[in-house]
């Protein structure tokens, strides 16, 4: 028993170690993103690579890929994979895509239903990932054509790296939106509010997300009187979200996401 669970252990470290790998040929090694000043963008990815490689695993996972995946999987998971950009992280990925438990991120209800079927994801490491860890959520975003996932923002430091399709990434209400192509990344620091957004394709995306992992998630809503509202979704322990609380938003928390 000791030794198999010793050559588990083995393995699920190969496979954070070949993530990080592939991670740092691809991101830490290629050229930068957009939206943030190099000195400053390079810093965040450090934190990324460094915490990706270095997390804490208490555990795998083995899930079959379930009898119905969510829709959009099914739908545009193969033809994304397809055309996939060859890099070091989209190379050892694109297997692995298919042995992830996808799932729906937020719940039909408030969350307007193209929104709740259109964003899928799927963990390499985190609460339901083929690692476990509650140190690092690493895995793949797939967003259908036409989304937008609004304004929000959360305390986590963020990555997307674009590996087929395209995805337009806004930081701020009045900022231009970043057009993002495959082989591209974005980094969205902490309480950076931020939207997401597709076009007339899908896009697939590696993601990251380090700090403070099961927290909250602000979505930022435009009132009728032209005031602002942010809405709370808690971060459940499976990755899912729930919705939890409403609040007026104020000065300092505008200056805090850097929408000034």
């Amino acid at each position: 028993m000791d030794r198999d669970r010793d050559m588990a252990t083995g393995q699920d470290r190969d496979l954070q170690r070949r993530l990080a790998d592939a991670f740092d040929a691809t991101v830490t090694a290629g050229e930068g993103g957009v939206g943030i000043a190099a000195p400053v963008e390079a810093g965040y990815i450090d934190t990324i690579a460094t915490n990706l490689r270095n997390a804490t695993i208490t555990g795998a996972s083995e899930p079959a890929l379930a009898p119905s995946p969510p829709a959009a999987v099914t739908r545009f998971l193969p033809d994304l994979l397809a055309d996939m950009k060859s890099s070091p992280l989209a190379d050892l990925l694109k297997p692995l895509a298919p042995r992830l438990d996808w799932y729906q991120i937020f719940d039909q209800g408030y969350a307007p239903e193209s929104l709740s079927n259109g964003m899928m994801a799927g963990q390499l490491i985190g609460g339901r990932g083929l690692l476990r860890s509650a140190e690092q959520y690493f895995g793949l975003f797939l967003v259908a054509p036409q989304i937008t996932y609004p304004l929000h923002q959360h305390a986590a430091l963020e990555i997307y790296c674009v590996l087929s399709g395209e995805i337009f990434i806004r930081h701020g209400r009045e900022k231009q939106a970043m057009h993002i192509t495959a082989g591209g990344h974005s980094v969205t620091p902490p309480y950076q509010v931020h939207e997401v957004q597709t076009g007339d394709s899908a896009c697939l995306m590696a993601y990251s997300w380090t700090g403070e992992l099961v927290g909250e998630n602000w979505w930022w809503e435009e009132q009728t009187d032209g005031s602002w509202d942010r809405v709370c979704w808690r971060r459940m322990p499976d990755s899912s979200w729930e919705l939890a609380e409403r609040e007026k938003l104020d000065d300092r928390e505008i200056t805090r996401a850097n929408d000034r």
